[in-house]
């Protein structure tokens, strides 16, 4: 007996689209690609062929996956409310150890709230030296305070980073490690008021040796710079787990300290221009949106700056804007994603895409 014929239904197959294309034979019917998604590609395709502009948005693309603006929050709100209690203990340490050194004193306290442009000066006119009685019961509830208000800027600390480098929750440090972190970042704030103390002493005896003007500046900035380098490089260290190399972390170190120079030189006279008088008025207020908006504005430029780092240490570029199809680099930042949320040994995870992640429909507009 003969075989029916074939049905020609039988010969097409479902898209996802809806349509139908016949498989034996006949013209493709494809979907079209809209003009508007048509120049983004062609621009996406543009940026990934130019080494530049693809480093640059593959930073600004990890700073999204990441949601790294959740963690400039998280810093900016837990630097707020370590600020008093960590100037409080400064304050009350160096008038027990230091008392009979009032300019010394007066010197690292003076180089501490000069890290707040405009607000820096009522800050220290409420907790300076001069403000605060010198004694051991001031002494205790000042390091409770800021044992208890440092804590979470440095939980908040060591958590950012940690997600920046997409680090599994397993392999991140737990109790006791982190709490000893903890305690080393709250002794770096310490350390830091102190040698920014010694860094302004230093380019005060440039003018012994007939300087002045701007290279006295200069020689300030430099540094400065270099005593905040190692200090963001410690701070990065203890805040991030092991797996990360030192290596990876030095350029970052680097350029957050320049940006903090630069912040303070620049930012501060900025500041100083348009919000000195609302500030005045404003009173305790100002002092707060002041110091939101410090905190804020060097958390977020330090954030992007470590994205720099784990993206030309991870060579997480370039990335492609349009949602297929995926780079190299796309495959990679979505596999340490989620490898990043393993959180037992025993646990296993495998990531695999499927054939449709490299089909660029411009060059293969079929669905």
């Amino acid at each position: 007996m003969a075989a029916a014929p074939p049905h020609p239904a039988d010969n097409c197959r479902a898209r996802p689209s809806g349509k139908a294309v016949n498989s034996a034979r006949g013209p493709r019917r494809v979907h079209a690609v809209n003009p508007i998604e048509r120049i983004i590609r062609h621009a996406d395709a543009w940026q990934l062929h130019h080494r530049v502009p693809a480093f640059g948005f593959a930073v600004f693309k990890k700073f999204g996956d990441d949601q790294a603006g959740n963690q400039v929050a998280l810093l900016t709100y837990f630097a707020f409310l370590a600020t008093f209690p960590l100037l409080l203990a400064l304050v009350g340490i160096l008038g027990i150890v230091l008392k009979n050194d009032h300019s010394l004193q007066q010197q690292i306290v003076n180089s501490s709230f000069g890290q707040f442009p405009i607000i820096g000066t009522q800050l220290h006119s409420q907790l300076g030296t001069n403000a605060l009685p010198h004694s051991g019961i001031a002494l205790i509830i000042g390091l409770l305070g800021a044992i208890l208000g440092g804590r979470g800027l440095a939980n908040a600390v060591q958590n950012a980073l940690n997600t920046l480098w997409n680090v599994p929750k397993v392999d991140r440090p737990g109790f006791p490690s982190s709490y000893l972190r903890t305690f080393g970042l709250l002794g770096l704030l310490g350390l830091g008021a102190v040698l920014t103390a010694v860094a302004s002493t230093i380019a005060g005896a440039g003018k012994l040796l007939g300087l002045s003007g701007v290279p006295i500046q200069i020689l300030g900035l430099l540094i400065s710079a270099i005593i905040d380098a190692g200090l963001f490089l410690a701070a990065f260290r203890l805040a991030t787990a092991k797996t990360v190399p030192t290596r990876d972390l030095r350029l970052s170190a680097i350029l957050s300290a320049i940006a903090w120079q630069i912040l303070l030189a620049f930012a501060g006279l900025i500041i100083k221009h348009y919000l000195s008088h609302a500030t005045a008025v404003a009173g305790t207020f100002g002092i707060v949106l002041g110091l939101l908006a410090w905190f804020g504005l060097q958390a977020t430029i330090t954030i992007y700056l470590i994205e720099v780092d784990v993206v030309r240490a991870r060579r997480l570029w370039p990335r492609s804007i349009t949602q297929r199809p995926l780079t190299d680099a796309d495959k990679q930042f979505l596999h340490a994603a989620t490898d990043a949320e393993t959180r037992h040994p025993e646990q296993h995870v495998d990531v695999s895409f499927t054939a449709d992640a490299d089909r660029d429909p411009l060059r293969d507009p079929g669905n």
